[in-house]
């Protein structure tokens, strides 16, 4: 590559650089854009008072769930809560049934849907990741904070 078109890409999970141009500015442009990413993304989530510190534990505060509408809305209300995300969709919900080794269902999609008939999810104005995304709804986190 010449000087002048060299090009680092850098990704981790959510968290993606690209820098293209000057090999002595783009070496410098990456190194404080890869800093800040460590503050966003490398730390563990910020404790949440009255939330335990692991989703397992907070899956287990609720009485650990045995329907999988109801795993998803606690996964949704930790997304939310916990990790500052407002959206979700089918690929996060697959990730956080891996996180927390809980046996996934047959169709991550029908629990979404049936999540979002019982108003406790609703469709999201825009896709995640290309996939379609929802939100918790107030009914959804409210209904999270009565199980026990």
């Amino acid at each position: 590559m010449s000087e002048n078109n060299y090009r680092i890409k850098y990704r981790k999970g959510n968290f993606e650089v690209e820098v293209q141009g000057d090999k002595a500015w783009v070496e410098s442009k990456f190194e404080e854009l890869t800093s800040k990413e460590i503050a966003i993304v490398g730390e563990k989530p910020q404790k949440v008072e009255g939330i335990p510190e692991t989703l397992v534990e907070f899956l287990e505060s609720k009485g650990n769930p045995r329907k999988h509408s109801d795993i998803a809305a606690v996964f949704a209300y930790w997304v939310l809560k916990v990790e500052k995300e407002v959206s979700f969709n089918v690929k996060d919900l697959s990730n956080l049934y891996d996180r927390t080794r809980t046996t996934k269902p047959a169709n991550l999609n029908d629990v979404l849907y049936k999540n979002i008939k019982r108003h406790v999810f609703a469709e999201a104005k825009k896709r995640k990741d290309g996939y379609k995304a929802c939100v918790i709804t107030r009914k959804g986190e409210e209904h999270v904070e009565q199980m026990k």
